[in-house]
């Protein structure tokens, strides 16, 4: 109980870049329906909510998908815009890359919470730009940003790098991770870590060497617009 208030009981059920075919959720709120769930958040993670503090007996044995945990450090689901099967102003694919990234790295153990934010295009509508780690699609290739946060304290994150692959982007990811387990403390978030160890430290050690130019291209890039899907076209 917290300010007078008594917390409900609440499963968060974790849905690889939040992406569910429509049998797969039918199936879902039938069985929350079934264990006594009364209501559900859809907004950022999926939350299910009970009118009681108490979760159905046995519950957790009869879990349809992981749970989402926010109580530790750790990477959190990836927040994906509506991507190239909702909407077509994307600049590149990114769905397959927030999958990826969420079977990869979600739950990596960390002292403290990393979020991932990935953008279809410049509109941001997963706003990467106040995540630990962005990743915006442009006609130039993946924007890779690193040091963000929203919160209490929001604060943008800056530009790291620009490529080409989405493997070079999942390269760029795990090395951030690492840098961030080696060096961070628990209570430490990426942009406390690079504001304590320096831009310039964090650069160098994150950049993959034969992604040496992806740094240096994304210093002297004014990114542009393009057409939705023109890479395609």
């Amino acid at each position: 109980m917290k300010h007078g208030r008594v917390k409900p009981f609440k499963y968060s059920p974790f849905i690889t870049a939040g992406v569910i075919s429509l049998p797969d959720l039918k199936s879902l709120v039938s069985q929350m329906e079934r264990e006594g769930a009364t209501k559900v958040k859809f907004t950022g993670e999926t939350v299910f909510v009970w009118d009681t503090p108490q979760g159905p007996d046995g519950f957790e044995l009869r879990l349809p998908y992981p749970a989402n945990q926010f109580k530790y450090g750790g990477v959190r689901p990836v927040k994906l815009c509506s991507a190239e099967t909702f909407c077509q102003n994307f600049k590149r694919p990114v769905l397959n890359l927030a999958l990826e990234l969420d079977r990869r790295f979600h739950d990596y153990a960390l002292g403290k919470k990393v979020i991932i934010g990935v953008a279809g295009c410049q509109r941001s509508c997963s706003e990467p730009a106040t995540k630990d780690i962005g990743v915006i699609a442009h006609p130039q290739g993946y924007e890779i940003m690193a040091g963000g946060s929203a919160g209490m304290k929001p604060r943008i994150a800056r530009r790291l790098a620009i490529v080409q692959t989405e493997t070079e982007v999942i390269e760029f990811i795990e090395r951030i991770l690492g840098y961030l387990k080696e060096h961070g403390a628990n209570s430490m978030r990426l942009g406390k870590l690079i504001d304590k160890r320096g831009w310039d430290d964090f650069a160098a050690a994150v950049t993959p060497p034969h992604l040496a130019d992806a740094v240096a291209l994304a210093a002297r890039t004014e990114i542009t617009e393009g057409r939705p899907g023109e890479e395609f076209d």
